[in-house]
């Protein structure tokens, strides 16, 4: 019983109150499936009164109110399952629900290193196919588990007022079945350990498959070709029919145990029978009531090593619980845009990114970062956002230690303009409206005319309600920044982190895309990283890196007078303006 009560535990977030009622009424509703037994065997009884004793008549009375008995019982059966299915599922849903937001919640608050270390599936099975299982569990099998262990213990705890010896009998055959129950959650837990790994591995091969299609197409390594999707899914095959036919052996032994309790039941029965210690009513009373005390038990043990299987998901959220966030303390106020390192040291496990960089920021500057691929420029600015924790020395942000503030109270400060633009399968109007929720119509539109996209939206049929494909399927590379860039024009946050969201573009969208930055940047502190030296020639700073390391800064002249890193990278693309096919 510790893993069903671990395992509630971690279904329900450290809450499992919340499953009393339906785990109440469940039982409850089972009591009253047994009562139709029970009001049956009575009248049989009295049956068979007159017949064992010739002298008294039959008690019509008595068989009148069980009738009526029985007929109150069903409308409370009726009620009860009411209840209980209600109970199950309206609870049930809820607590899964509440689970899975508070799942999300958590994994936005988590590093990115957490997702650097993990395939896509793997973190998608916390949300879909582990809950999933949890939902399953808590819904059906942890209300019905409770109800097949009450009825047989109800029947049982009766039958012992008619005759302990007999009782005794029939209950001897449990604690044999004990030690199945106990090997079938062992060879469950064994192999749905891997069954899990195995699940995760293919929904990440899936997703792996589904977002490499183009290349897969255009190398025609589709279909048969593709060996590690195939490999993937031949062993979940392979691990799914292990996982169901395991414990089959172990069940149907469990099975043939409680089911011996009939057999025992029908030779002490008789033998009693036939020394007078039992009378003849009592005896198929026994016989009628054995087969539904160890049919539900049967059900129970299957119950439990399902629960034993769904108790590995629910483990899989407690784990993902227990990472540590990045919250330390709660400071709301930022008194400044002002960011310095101080002797930062990053690594990405254990390769080295960024070593030793000490930079002062100013508040309301443009500051660039420049230097070859590597050499740590979106690294920087991701710490700045504190996506990562830096493993020695400080990023501050108004003097204090971005750690000292919560994750809201610092994300308030930044905008954020990635180079590879994702947008939600919603609305352009909520996709622009996630950079401020309480944002007005108005405030959303001028946000967008601002950010040079008002043209291309107002043509579309449904204009702003225009329905988006995943990740934006449906616009073009310049559209869908343009959008990124009317929301951190809604924001308006003081700080704002360019990555070259012009580098791959054509001139056109460029052109519109320069504009639309103008306007973001005003009175802005901002870091932009810079691939076209050309872009950033005005910047009040410009921050040569290399190798995870400030090699030079200073302003563009200065620099090129001082022909370090900065004049060759200047040199190499000026060289570049003249090459053509």
């Amino acid at each position: 019983m510790m893993n069903v009560s671990a395992a509630l535990n971690s279904a329900t977030m450290g809450n499992p109150k919340r499953l009393r009622p339906m785990i109440w009424w469940t039982i409850v509703e089972y009591f009253f499936r047994g009562a139709p037994y029970g009001i049956t065997l009575f009248i049989v009884w009295e049956l068979f009164k007159p017949l064992q004793n010739p002298g008294i008549s039959l008690d019509v009375q008595k068989i009148t109110m069980a009738c009526i008995s029985m007929f109150v019982s069903l409308i409370l059966l009726y009620i009860a399952s009411r209840k209980a299915y209600f109970a199950s599922y309206k609870t049930g849903y809820e607590i899964c629900s509440d689970g899975r937001k508070e799942v999300t919640r958590h994994l936005k608050r988590l590093p990115m290193g957490f997702y650097n270390s993990r395939d896509p599936g793997d973190i998608g099975a916390y949300v879909v196919s582990d809950y999933a299982n949890i939902e399953q569990m808590v819904t059906h099998i942890v209300p019905q588990f409770f109800g097949a262990l009450a009825m047989p213990l109800v029947l049982l705890a009766g039958l012992f007022f008619f005759n302990w010896q007999l009782a005794l009998a029939a209950t001897m055959v449990i604690p044999l079945a004990w030690p199945m129950l106990k090997f079938t959650n062992y060879i469950v837990k064994k192999i749905g350990v891997k069954h899990q790994k195995v699940k995760v591995e293919s929904a990440s091969r899936m997703i792996e498959y589904i977002q490499g299609i183009r290349l897969i197409k255009a190398f025609n390594l589709g279909g048969t070709k593709f060996e590690r999707l195939e490999k993937a899914f031949r062993k979940l095959k392979k691990e799914s029919i292990r996982l169901e036919a395991a414990p089959g052996p172990t069940i149907v032994f469990a099975s043939v145990i409680l089911n011996g309790g009939i057999i025992l039941i029908i030779l002490v029965g008789f033998s009693m029978l036939l020394s007078a210690q039992v009378s003849l009513p009592v005896y198929i009373l026994f016989l009628v009531l054995g087969v539904h005390i160890y049919q539900p038990l049967l059900h129970a043990m299957t119950f439990m090593a399902e629960m034993n299987y769904m108790k590995l998901a629910s483990d899989r959220v407690e784990n993902l619980r227990k990472t540590p966030l990045l919250e330390t303390n709660r400071e709301e106020e930022v008194p400044n845009a002002n960011i310095e390192f101080k002797n930062t040291h990053f690594a990405y496990k254990d390769i080295k990114v960024i070593q030793g960089i000490s930079l002062q920021i100013p508040e309301q500057s443009l500051t660039a970062l420049v230097g070859p691929s590597g050499s740590g420029k979106t690294t920087l600015t991701r710490l700045i956002a504190r996506f990562w924790d830096v493993n020695e020395g400080e990023v501050l942000l108004g003097g204090k230690n971005i750690k000292n503030y919560s994750s809201d109270a610092l994300m308030s400060q930044l905008s954020i303009v990635f180079q590879d633009v994702y947008l939600f399968n919603d609305t352009i109007y909520n996709n622009i409206r996630i950079g401020k929720e309480d944002a007005t119509k108005e405030e959303i539109i001028a946000a967008a005319k601002t950010a040079q996209c008002h043209d291309f939206i107002d043509v579309l049929p449904e204009k702003y309600d225009t329905i988006l494909g995943e990740g934006g399927s449906t616009l073009s590379g310049g559209e869908k920044q343009r959008i990124s860039i009317a929301r951190a024009i809604l924001k308006n946050a003081p700080i704002v982190l360019l990555d070259e969201a012009t580098a791959s573009l054509d001139p056109e969208n460029e052109l519109f895309i320069q504009k639309a930055i103008n306007d973001l940047v005003k009175d802005k502190t901002v870091i932009v990283i810079a691939h076209r030296l050309h872009t950033i020639q005005n910047a009040d700073k410009i921050v040569v890196m290399d190798k995870g390391r400030i090699a030079e800064e200073g302003k563009h002249e200065d620099l090129l007078v001082a022909n370090g890193l900065y004049k060759s990278l200047w040199d190499e693309q000026q060289k570049l303006k003249g090459w053509k096919f």
